[in-house]
């Protein structure tokens, strides 16, 4: 590998990659123990609901506001969404922040890009939190809500690129949605799906050791 090519920024999704989290929003509902159970949505609910947690992805509907917006669609209380949100997270894998040292360690630079939203940021990037990322640690942190963009939308993968300097055939990506890998294989990003029945920390250390970043 030429040294244009040599790897140099190491990029990982979060969910199901870096943190474990609910299957859905009625697991959700379990965990956090709220005792209204959703209603099932029709269509048009359905298509509103989407649209909701995209606007709340790209920043541009604040918490609360999401909040009151999802329990009228469901007919629960705004507290109830608040609480599903925020048992959503599960907790950081093991090994993941250890990966994340482990390749700083070793001169690479690292990332996470990320669809996600206000709360969720809010509770990854507080240390005392179980589902703590060190953002801190990391050379950049692309979130969604932050930067006004979601994947697979291509300007995302594009702002990576110039923000970090990097050409795309530096870039290791993990992302467990295939949709999401795509466009970055399309830039020429080295991109990896993450299967979701398998230790996601287990599959990167394969893909990095393949590619040595990593020792196998």
């Amino acid at each position: 590998m030429s040294a244009d090519n040599a790897v140099r920024l190491i990029v990982f999704d979060l969910g199901r990659v870096l943190v474990r989290i609910c299957d859905d929003w009625r697991h959700a509902c379990a965990v956090a123990r709220v005792p209204v159970p959703f209603k099932d949505l029709d269509d048009a609910g359905k298509a509103a609901l989407r649209d909701l947690v995209y606007e709340s992805e790209r920043g541009r509907v604040g918490y609360e506001e999401f909040c009151r917006r999802a329990a009228e669609l469901f007919g629960v209380q705004p507290s109830h969404v608040s609480a599903m949100s925020d048992a959503y997270l599960l907790g950081t894998y093991t090994g993941a922040v250890e990966l994340i040292d482990e390749l700083t360690s070793r001169g690479y630079e690292t990332a996470c890009l990320s669809n996600t939203n206000e709360n969720h940021w809010r509770l990854m990037s507080d240390p005392a939190n179980p589902s703590a990322v060190p953002f801190d640690r990391m050379t950049y942190a692309f979130a969604s809500q932050l930067v006004g963009m979601r994947k697979p939308d291509g300007a995302i993968y594009a702002h990576v690129e110039r923000v970090s300097g990097k050409q795309p055939e530096q870039i290791v990506y993990f992302d467990d949605v295939g949709e999401n890998i795509e466009p970055a294989k399309r830039r020429g990003w080295k991109a990896y799906q993450i299967a979701i029945d398998r230790d996601p920390v287990a599959q990167m250390r394969e893909a990095l050791a393949a590619l040595r970043c990593l020792s196998s």
